[in-house]
């Protein structure tokens, strides 16, 4: 599959950045850039031809490792790495999907070790007083966040249309934050880099692996997780700031048909707004698998 990939340098975050989540960023971004009228005209183009498809931001020159029937290991030590393994190189990956899980018994993910890893670390920041906005003495908080180290992190879009404005977009959304606690430094980016380039994809494909997150649907192999999302821009000080709760298949699902899902009304009761919706982007980043 031919996309644009989008690498971004980041330092510590809420949690690693999800298709969903940047596409909502970047529907914020062309409401307070071009006003409301040219947001409902944005939002309507998704919900019936999106002008592009994009994926959840994974460490550069890798791709999530498809969710396909595992390996039988009797050595402990080789079942527990296998376990592991988030990540794959993109050779790696374009093995797997072509020859299964056999393919990683020769895979330096395997044998050296060397797929990155997510670790989690504690941040300690100092309350501040609302009165002279100043840090208050002898309160500390302590946050848990994502650290995905020194590696740069990629973003592929697959263009349907043009959209010569996502570079300036996603540069808007690393200066002021990704996901949550931007207000206190999480989440800042910066994108270092934009290249053309071809995912892997298994010739005449059985099964279909999404590198964002989608709505289950059919046969497959899936790890499905309950979401809740926190509302953006300022809606997030409305009287019920949380969209309504869906489930949904992770990055790495396998599905037997390929999968579209949409955009899901996800809309608390009530409202943010009168006769507004929230939409939530769920649309597949597919890529041919064969087993």
């Amino acid at each position: 599959m031919r996309v644009k990939a989008f690498h971004l340098a980041l330092g510590s975050i809420s949690a690693p950045p999800s298709a969903p989540t940047l596409w909502g960023h970047l529907a914020w971004w062309v409401r307070y850039t071009q006003g409301e009228a040219a947001l409902i005209e944005w939002l309507e183009a998704f919900r019936h031809d999106p002008p592009f498809l994009i994926s959840s931001a994974f460490p550069r020159g890798y791709l999530p490792r498809p969710l396909l029937p595992q390996l039988q290991e009797s050595d402990t030590e080789r079942r527990k790495t296998l376990k592991g393994i988030r990540y794959l190189s993109l050779e790696t990956f374009g093995q797997v999907i072509q020859k299964g899980e056999q393919a990683l018994l020769e895979s330096p993910e395997l044998k050296e070790k060397k797929a990155p890893m997510v670790t989690l670390a504690t941040q300690t920041r100092v309350g501040i007083n609302r009165t002279t906005g100043t840090a208050q003495e002898g309160i500390l908080f302590t946050d848990r966040v994502h650290w995905l180290g020194e590696r740069e992190w990629t973003v592929y879009v697959q263009l349907r249309r043009e959209a010569d404005y996502l570079a300036e977009a996603l540069a808007h959304i690393g200066t002021f934050g990704y996901g949550g606690k931007a207000s206190v430094g999480l989440g800042r980016f910066e994108v270092v880099d934009t290249q053309e380039m071809d995912l892997p994809e298994a010739p005449s494909p059985t099964h279909y692996v999404t590198l964002s997150p989608t709505l289950p649907k059919g046969e497959g192999y899936w790890a499905l997780e309950t979401y809740w999302g926190r509302l953006g821009g300022h809606y997030a000080q409305a009287e019920t700031p949380f969209k309504r709760p869906y489930l949904r298949a992770k990055e790495g699902s396998v599905f037997r048909e390929q999968p579209t899902a949409g955009l899901l009304d996800v809309t608390p009761e009530p409202a943010p707004e009168g006769g507004v919706k929230i939409w939530e982007y769920l649309y597949a980043f597919p890529l041919g698998v064969r087993i």
